[in-house]
């Protein structure tokens, strides 16, 4: 019966039923819109052409931006995480549970295709239920998955493309047949081996499909180039090194010509015609008004240009601002909403992350790099160049930041814990058969679950009393 679950399409399923239950679990409490709600599902509403009644347009600056910008202040964020969010509101209504629908399932959906990432890399039923459970529980990827705001589409996209980067990888890497090593042929009677090929088709459609996610999380939010970026990236290193175990002489120099026009094809210009395609709705409502088109983009430059996180007193006008390099740390979350209106009781929720994950990835990601460094094990460069990709960018970026900005990158957080979990649990002492820190890689697991079912009430507005919301803030930094 064991042997029967211990497959991998039983733990994607198992980690996305899991995954499915935390997200949807009474989705429409608060009732009313919550954080940035407040914009996007009244966007998305917007899109599906009901009236100003029914999206609750009700001030004088939402109905400018209707009538000018079919959309909400939010028109400075391309539409297509607004047109997710439209989904589920057609679905299941204009209410809280509709506008919010489309989120928990992105959320969820994005959890299995981890796990299919982590059975891509470790062939391990196990390490993969262990993995999407972790990413299922993290407390910051649930939050935004409850929550009609865009940066949970942003990480299912770019989580998609990353696994059709994996695909592609194995697809071209199956069709290579190596030449063998020398001597090999020296000796006598010995059968002769496959012909050594080093294919370089230019239809590759498991790339496609991977510029086209990275295409879709820019038409989410433009900070999804960093994903475009990492593609590149690795599609290109992975080409580079594929040459020099070839033997070739100047493998970068013949990944540049043999793969550099199919790699712009189908990761760069695949990318901005999906982006623009996103439009399509917006094109037909302006009637195909090009220049306007141009027009909103440089607006909404301008607009993320010019954002300052100080206001004219040179005080933040945002009390929950927090800068890049603060977001592994959790040094401070954002409240999303609070209601302290029965006495002695709260009602919070917030976003913060699960501490066993981000406060773990900061150490297994050196211990990552390490692996790359000594065992050239190209699972651990893959892991380390998708988190600088997608973090470090936001290192060089002067507009006000917030710790839910991370969401795209806590996936391969987790993947550096798991990475780092599962050499620790096959780690052997001299000698011996025995595994003595496995148990320690099991407890690791078990801890980060915990930590969210303790964190649990302050994620989705649960009744705490002031004592117990006492013991889930750790920091003054937290409140």
């Amino acid at each position: 019966m064991l042997a029967k679950l211990n497959r991998p399409v039983i733990a994607v399923l198992a980690v996305g039923l899991i995954a499915g239950y935390v997200r949807f679990l009474h989705l429409g409490y608060p009732e009313h819109r919550v954080f940035d709600e407040y914009y996007y599902t009244k966007s998305a509403c917007i899109y599906l052409g009901y009236s100003n009644e029914r999206c609750d347009i009700n001030s004088a600056d939402e109905r400018f931006w209707r009538e000018n910008e079919w959309d909400t202040g939010a028109w400075v964020h391309p539409p297509l995480g607004k047109l997710m969010i439209a989904a589920g509101e057609l679905a299941f209504g204009t209410e809280s549970f509709g506008w919010r629908a489309g989120a928990a399932a992105a959320g969820t959906a994005s959890v299995m295709v981890f796990a299919v990432i982590v059975q891509l890399l470790f062939a391990s039923p196990i390490w993969t239920f262990a993995g999407g459970l972790l990413l299922a529980t993290e407390s910051l990827h649930v939050v935004q998955s409850r929550t009609g705001t865009l940066d949970i589409f942003l990480a299912f996209w770019i989580v998609l493309g990353m696994l059709f980067l994996l695909l592609d990888r194995r697809w071209i890497e199956r069709r290579t047949t190596r030449p063998p090593p020398r001597g090999a042929d020296d000796e006598p009677d010995a059968p002769p081996g496959p012909t050594p090929r080093l294919p370089a088709p230019l239809w590759r459609p498991y790339r496609l499909a991977a510029g086209a996610s990275m295409g879709a999380a820019m038409a989410v939010k433009w900070s999804g180039l960093t994903g475009v970026v990492t593609a590149v990236v690795l599609a290109f290193g992975w080409e580079a090194v594929r040459r020099k175990r070839f033997g070739m002489r100047h493998p970068i120099r013949n990944a540049i010509v043999s793969e550099g026009f199919g790699l712009v094809v189908f990761l760069m210009v695949m990318p901005a015609l999906v982006y623009t395609l996103t439009y399509t709705g917006w094109f037909v409502h302006f009637d195909w008004d090009l220049a306007k088109w141009i027009d909103i983009h440089g607006k909404a430059a301008r607009f993320h240009a010019d954002l300052q996180a100080l206001n004219e007193s040179g005080e933040p006008w945002h009390a929950y601002f927090s800068p890049a390099w603060q977001w592994i740390l959790l040094r401070r979350p954002v409240y999303y909403y609070a209601d302290y209106s029965t006495e002695g009781i709260r009602q919070v929720i917030y976003a913060n992350g699960n501490p066993a994950i981000f406060w773990g990835a900061f150490l297994a990601i050196p211990y990552v790099a390490y692996a790359w460094w000594r065992r050239r094990d190209w699972r651990a460069g893959f892991t380390l160049v998708a988190i600088a990709g997608l973090y470090l960018p936001w290192f060089l970026v002067s507009r006000p930041q917030f710790l839910f900005y991370a969401t795209p990158i806590i996936p391969f957080f987790v993947l550096a814990c798991v990475y780092t979990l599962r050499d620790l649990s096959e780690l052997r002492v001299a000698g011996s058969r025995s595994r003595p820190y496995l148990p320690v890689a099991i407890g690791s697991v078990a801890l980060s679950v915990m930590l969210f079912a303790w964190f649990w009430p302050v994620l989705t507005a649960g009744p705490l009393s002031d004592a117990d919301f006492k013991l889930r803030y750790w920091f003054s930094s937290w409140v």
